[in-house]
């Protein structure tokens, strides 16, 4: 996929060698997956990579699952990780949801624009010949500092609530088929599922191919044409937590449409604080 969002492996190992490229491991998988993402960090990464916890950098007072964190958080966060302000960020995952797309996500609300996502992930590097390690990633503390925070990338309950009543947005859900009809259990516990009214299903999973690809650009203009989503109307995008809703504002990046903001809060935060749902298609 000819990207510039997206580098490929024969590149990384080029760029590794450099001291202000930071590689970041962004894998994540959902609460009933059975899979320990940190853990499978620690037994197979790529050298000098280090773990991007995507439930651990979020904001810790609220109690809905990796809220997006405050400048000020984040930016320790990101230094604790050894993340310099003139570094050049690669990340990857081994994960089936693309979940990269969410640290991309976070470095761009934070105003760090010099990243990239690994092209098909940990399976392409380890497919290309990458070397692959269980040593432990020395860091040391890195100096970045968040430069701003671009709010017009996210959306919270309250505006939600008045774009689903008046219709006035597509409100794309980046969860499964059978989760947006209500047909399958949400994967965190007690929670209802079904959708938000006057929302569509796009499954993150359309977008991205068996082996952990986005697909192609001219892939995605066909997925977009044939479920009718008009290019000049006002997308935002939702899922079940936040991770998945980021494929699809990756998706559109890649497609010219640079402004498309999710809704962090996404199905958790609707199904749990008692909005209305609709479970039919």
């Amino acid at each position: 996929m000819k990207n510039s969002l997206f580098i490929e492996p024969k590149m990384l190992k080029n760029k590794s060698v450099k001291s202000n490229v930071k590689i970041l491991d962004a894998t994540f998988f959902l609460p009933d997956s059975g899979l320990n993402a940190e853990e499978e960090y620690k037994e197979k990464h790529i050298p000098n990579s280090v773990f991007f916890d995507i439930n651990k950098i979020a904001d810790p007072k609220n109690p809905l699952p990796h809220m997006i964190p405050s400048k000020e958080l984040f930016s320790i966060m990101m230094q604790n990780l050894g993340i310099n302000n003139q570094d050049e960020i690669i990340i990857y995952d081994n994960s089936p949801l693309l979940s990269s797309a969410r640290a991309w996500f976070l470095f761009r609300y934070f105003g760090h624009e010099n990243i990239f996502i690994l092209n098909g992930g940990l399976k392409n590097w380890e497919k290309s010949g990458g070397e692959i390690t269980n040593k432990k990633t020395i860091i040391t503390k890195g100096d970045f500092q968040s430069k701003t925070e671009k709010k017009d990338l996210v959306v919270d309950l309250k505006q939600m609530i008045s774009v689903s009543n008046n219709n006035s947005k597509l409100i794309l859900d980046a969860r499964s088929y059978k989760r947006f009809t209500g047909e399958a259990k949400e994967p965190r516990p007690g929670l209802l599922s079904g959708h938000i009214p006057n929302s569509k299903n796009l499954p993150s999973s359309d977008l991205v191919t068996n082996d952990g690809f986005l697909k192609s650009i001219e892939e995605l203009n066909k997925i977009f044409s044939n479920n009718n989503f008009n290019n000049t109307e006002q997308i935002i995008a939702t899922c079940g937590s936040g991770v998945s809703a980021c494929v699809i504002s990756v998706a559109l990046y890649c497609l010219g449409r640079k402004d498309v903001p999710i809704y962090d809060g996404s199905w958790t935060e609707w199904a749990s604080s008692g909005q209305k749902i609709q479970t039919s298609n």
